[in-house]
């Protein structure tokens, strides 16, 4: 049972990594183009806010679906804790 525990929490990793990836590409674009074309980036700011609230959401909705795996659960959040100190 332990091992899928593990997998559980080796996906979830894997999925919050890409989704920080993704965050810091959205927020380089726009520095870029705040710096290249102002005028475009404004335009553009209220995508890329929605874009980040999305992300921001996607990432809560994996972190309330472990609540389906409470045996999982606790064991899972614990190295999550230590995941995110190291």
């Amino acid at each position: 049972m332990y091992w899928q525990a593990t997998r559980i929490l080796r996906n979830l990793i894997r999925y919050v990594k890409a989704l920080q990836k993704d965050r810091i590409h959205i927020m380089n674009r726009y520095r870029h183009q705040l710096q290249t074309s102002p005028a475009d980036a404004e335009a553009n700011r209220p995508q890329m806010v929605d874009h980040l609230a999305s992300s921001d959401y996607q990432l809560t909705a994996a972190i309330r679906m472990l609540d389906h795996l409470s045996h999982y659960k606790d064991k899972i959040l614990k190295q999550i804790g230590e995941y995110s100190s190291s």
